[in-house]
């Protein structure tokens, strides 16, 4: 449905786009992540044909860019992350406009209208002035007004930015029952948006593509790459040399809390597979808790820290 190849693009002497190549499969939802200034907004207009690559190829919903960018356009929806709406104008009279502007068939135009209000949640306020709506109804009507031409993929640059929690789930429901029928690209810097609703992850920063990856298969590399966490009381070196003299174990960092004791972040030997992982981290925990039993320290904390796939993110970050 996409296959980008090469996407290069500079602003005077900013390179904000170098080298990309990735492919979109038909029904994907796929979130483009990365830092303020990574380029993903960037590409997001390159892919809706906003304006061309200085080099490379991309191609759209089987159209070349470059061939045709008008038939692009008119194949993708598309909702920016300030989305140009009339607040004067209904609800209703506003998708009108832009089912004039992308439907010719006038037959069609109301039926559109009616079943993008009912699939966006729009229905019981298609009378209201958008002004008068909520920022998270004002999200779903540049959604609507998005799909209305039946678009044959969907991109959506930062959809939750300055939303309440409550209209931020109600905003994944709503992209999570698009996807399958939809080829969705979702961009954010907001990892748990794209960990709810995408399939898969593409990852940008300083403008190179650093991570493609599955969803699932990130959620997988995280359980496994767990750490643990031991507070206690006592002094640093000590329990420095107490950690170091557990086999299997290393250290990460080791704190003073607020209350006076130690908080110390370990990281243990991977298995082979995920039992072998479980077994080897419950190994580890017994052989410190006799260690600081031993010692007669107290035991105040002592158990597995699942590292989150924000850490997962960060690290790929300061790797790069």
């Amino acid at each position: 449905m996409i296959e980008a190849r090469d996407i290069s693009k500079s602003f005077g002497g900013t390179r904000a786009l170098d080298a990309v190549s990735f492919t979109i499969s038909e029904g994907e939802v796929v979130g483009l992540l990365g830092p303020n200034g990574s380029g993903k907004t960037t590409l997001l207009r390159i892919l809706t044909a906003f304006f061309p690559p200085d080099r490379g190829s991309a191609t759209v919903a089987g159209v070349r860019l470059a061939d045709d960018p008008f038939e692009v356009r008119r194949r993708v929806g598309y909702l920016p992350e300030r989305a140009p709406l009339y607040p004067d104008a209904t609800v209703r009279r506003f998708l009108q406009f832009a089912a004039r502007v992308k439907i010719s068939d006038s037959t069609r135009r109301d039926e559109r209208v009616a079943a993008v209000a009912r699939e966006c949640g729009l229905a019981d306020v298609l009378h209201r002035p958008i002004g008068t709506l909520s920022k998270g109804y004002r999200q779903r009507v540049g959604i609507a007004q998005a799909l209305v031409g039946r678009p044959h993929v969907l991109v959506l640059d930062e959809p939750t930015v300055g939303l309440d929690p409550a209209q931020v789930l109600e905003l994944r429901q709503l992209i999570t029952t698009l996807g399958g029928r939809t080829t969705i690209v979702l961009s954010s810097h907001i990892l748990a948006d794209v960990a709810s609703v995408c399939d898969r992850v593409l990852i940008l920063h300083r403008g190179k593509l650093v991570l493609a990856e599955r969803v699932d298969s990130l959620r997988r590399q995280v359980q496994r790459a767990g750490e643990l966490v031991l507070r206690t009381r006592g002094e640093e070196a000590a329990l420095a040399a107490l950690v170091d003299g557990v086999r299997g174990v290393g250290r990460l960092a080791i704190e003073r809390a607020d209350d006076g004791t130690l908080l110390a972040h370990l990281a243990h030997e991977q298995g082979t597979s995920d039992e072998e992982t479980r077994r080897v981290r419950e190994q580890v925990t017994a052989e410190l808790a006799r260690a600081c039993i031993a010692a007669g320290w107290p035991l105040l904390e002592l158990g597995p820290r699942s590292r989150t796939l924000e850490d997962l993110f960060v690290d790929l970050l300061e790797r790069e």
